[in-house]
């Protein structure tokens, strides 16, 4: 006869006991997702690990797109610093366009030379013409050589008296010569590269910065404008014969801060101390005046505009990139005066490590009291994913629209993810069963 001990459940039979992850063993990832963090940062900066490289380096940019898409609509929260003059946006819109019945790919020069014209009257700090004045408008001719001539139009010759008028501003054109005469013959008028930096898939993210020897790019040359000492142009940029490398910029910038550039209308924009206007309110109503002092950017956003740029935000306008870097510079200020590396790296390294070392914790205390309810503990990861997300997005979102920095998010997610593999006893497991196949073949 069986005893009552024989109804109690053996030990092949009982349910096993779930894992318990102790808080120790919470830290030893973080602790070893934060060395792999590091290397990975500093690996995929160098490129030292191949395709996985550009791997790491598509994720980061991918976080910094979503990061710009969302604030692209917000207004921005920093306001430029006292003194800075005002930036004005003169629109070449379709409604300029279409009132002038002009050319779908060359603004009328007539009309450009007017709207200098009044431009010039109110005694701007700078203005940048961001349209392609390198040809004649006129069609070309062939001479008793067979060699092409390109007349200029009566248009072409009153933009050229315009431009060679003296003017105590300079006047920024995207090419070293108007109709094949050099700057150094036109007053003000000095050389500006249009160029930008774009990295994977040909996206403009950063600011472009003066390469040695160089033009300025166009938001450089217009936030120093903005200085109390103003831009001199450069002597090279005036000369009939350009140096070399003229257009390269910086392959590095600080992250371009991305608002909307609303049609003109209102004068006002998500961006503080940005004023919109159309070039046909100031061609045809005479009492349309400009901020006396602004920096004043004229460049084209219509249907027809062929300078069109994919950036983090989307397709925009070549002039509204430099429209947002410009104002980047102006409120941020970083790009131009950086943080010292030191104190550049440990805000961002502080952050990353909060992050890593939170959500595990977060997680488990999350874990350990749904398991008083009855919730199975395997559903850790399921929280942890979400916290680690949450926190790495909110501090890089904060860092971006107050600071103007960008603090990556996916590394961390993926230095936490091999540590957790390290870590694991399956990838022990399949350690040991490797060493011992080594150990067989040799």
């Amino acid at each position: 006869m069986k005893g009552p001990e024989a109804d109690a459940p053996t030990s092949e039979t009982a349910e096993a006991p779930e894992p318990q992850r102790t808080w120790a063993q919470a830290l030893r990832e973080s602790a070893l997702a934060v060395v792999i963090f590091l290397f990975l940062s500093w690996a995929a900066a160098e490129g030292r690990l191949g395709w996985f490289s550009d791997t790491l380096s598509d994720a980061q940019d991918q976080a910094y797109d979503a990061l710009a898409s969302l604030e692209y609509h917000f207004a921005g929260p920093v306001v430029p610093p006292p003194g800075t003059p005002p930036v004005v946006f003169v629109d070449i819109d379709d409604a300029t366009v279409q009132a002038a019945d002009i050319s779908p790919y060359l603004f009328h020069r007539r009309l450009l030379a007017e709207l200098l014209g009044r431009v010039a009257a109110t005694q701007p700090r700078a203005v940048y013409v961001d349209l392609n004045l390198s040809a004649p408008s006129q069609e070309p001719e062939l001479g008793r050589t067979g060699q092409a001539r390109f007349p200029r139009s009566p248009g072409d010759e009153a933009l050229l008296s315009v431009l060679r008028t003296p003017q105590e501003f300079p006047v920024l054109l995207p090419q070293p010569a108007v109709f094949g005469e050099p700057l150094s013959t036109l007053g003000a008028a000095c050389w500006v590269t249009p160029a930008v930096i774009t990295d994977s898939g040909d996206t403009v993210r950063r600011v472009p910065r003066r390469w040695a020897g160089g033009p300025y790019p166009v938001s450089e040359a217009l936030f120093l404008a903005a200085q109390s000492g103003g831009f001199r142009c450069p002597d090279a940029q005036r000369a009939s014969l350009p140096p070399q490398n003229v257009y390269r910029t910086a392959l590095y910038g600080e992250p371009i801060v991305f608002h909307e550039v609303p049609a003109p209308g209102t004068r006002t924009s998500t961006w503080p101390g940005l004023s919109v206007i159309s070039a046909r309110e100031v061609l045809t109503q005479p009492g349309t005046t400009l901020d006396p002092g602004a920096l004043v950017v004229i460049g084209r956003t219509d249907a027809n505009n062929m300078d069109m740029h994919g950036s983090a935000v989307g397709t925009l306008p070549g002039v509204e990139l430099h429209l947002n870097a410009l104002m980047t510079l102006l409120a941020y200020r970083h790009p131009v005066i950086p943080l010292p590396p030191l104190a550049s790296s440990l805000l961002a390294f502080t952050a990353m490590l909060l992050a890593i070392v939170t959500a595990p914790l977060l997680s488990e205390r999350l874990a350990r009291g749904l398991a008083r309810l009855g919730v199975r503990r395997t559903l850790r990861d399921v929280f942890e994913h979400p916290i680690l997300w949450g926190l790495l997005f909110a501090a890089a979102f904060v860092a971006y629209r107050y600071a103007g920095r960008f603090l990556d998010f996916a590394l961390p997610i993926v230095s936490l993810e091999l540590a957790r593999l390290a870590l694991g006893r399956r990838f022990n497991q399949l350690a040991t069963k490797t060493l011992k196949m080594t150990k067989l073949l040799n």
